[in-house]
């Protein structure tokens, strides 16, 4: 993830205002996008965690933290003290939201390699120490598989939202929901502040769907793209919207590829034979 490429998904997205963390290497990094509705005050960053203060337009202010566990589990309390410094420096409203890397009880993970009792008690302690709580979810209850078959899928509880007492209070709607992918080993978390921001359910992604880089060598492409998102965007951009604007965009894509291209599955299985 670079600051560039945030930057040109925020004008093609339709937000105002991004902020990124670079990747190491050729994977990680963070990108945050807003709305002009909100006013965004950036406390802090690093590879695991963008902090910020946010203002809605009513004159709201609460501290929202979006977070990227560390991976590495011998490393992983560097990470909890992170949150306990936080923490110490705000004793207002408060959401944490993120791939946490770890999970929150033993029935959170299902497969082989079990975690120990020690690292969840690590992350508990944690928690308890920020005085933080699991907002819950709805949809499905593991946001991450390795995509292995059979005796070797591992699927987890990794993305959570966690929020204090006075954020919980502030936002007595707000819900969490686990939203499928198809990009991405992970699910997408979805968290809604209040009740009017529900009213219309996201739709999962079609698993069909996939993005084929051949599709950048047809001289339309970019004509066809722009089209589509156009047809499909809605009037007031968020994150509720990109989703249903990606949504709907996807079935118009697989014609174009279709008429364009043909069906690429048949080529390859003529071509194995």
């Amino acid at each position: 993830m670079r600051d560039t490429r945030v930057r040109s998904f925020m004008w093609s997205l339709g937000y105002s205002g991004c902020f990124a963390v670079s990747s190491n290497g050729l994977g990680g990094g963070l990108g945050l996008f807003w709305l002009s509705s909100v006013s965004i005050s950036l406390q802090g960053f690093s590879n695991r965690c963008i902090d910020t203060m946010i203002t809605s337009e009513g004159g709201v202010t609460w501290r929202a933290s979006f977070v990227y566990g560390e991976p590495k589990r011998d490393l992983r309390h560097e990470f909890w003290d992170l949150l306990r410094s936080l923490r110490s420096t705000w004793n207002g409203p408060w959401i944490c939201c993120g791939d946490f890397n770890e999970a929150l009880s033993q029935d959170e993970h299902q497969g082989p390699r079990a975690r120990t009792d020690a690292q969840i008690r690590a992350f508990q302690d944690c928690l308890h120490d920020c005085n933080l709580l699991d907002l819950g979810y709805d949809g499905p209850k593991f946001t991450w598989t390795n995509r292995q078959e059979a005796n070797a899928n591992i699927r987890v509880r990794l993305d959570r939202a966690v929020a204090n007492g006075e954020f919980r209070g502030l936002f007595e709607d707000c819900t969490v929901e686990n939203i499928m992918t198809t990009s991405s080993d992970h699910y997408a978390i979805l968290v809604s502040l209040t009740k009017d921001s529900r009213r219309t359910r996201v739709q999962p992604m079609s698993h069909s769907f996939r993005y084929e880089a051949m599709w950048r060598k047809a001289p339309d492409y970019k004509e066809v793209l722009e089209s589509a998102w156009s047809a499909a965007s809605e009037s007031a951009p968020s994150l509720r919207s990109t989703w249903n604007n990606l949504n709907r965009m996807a079935p118009m894509l697989k014609d174009w590829s279709r008429t364009t291209f043909g069906s690429i599955h048949k080529q390859i299985r003529k071509l194995e034979q």
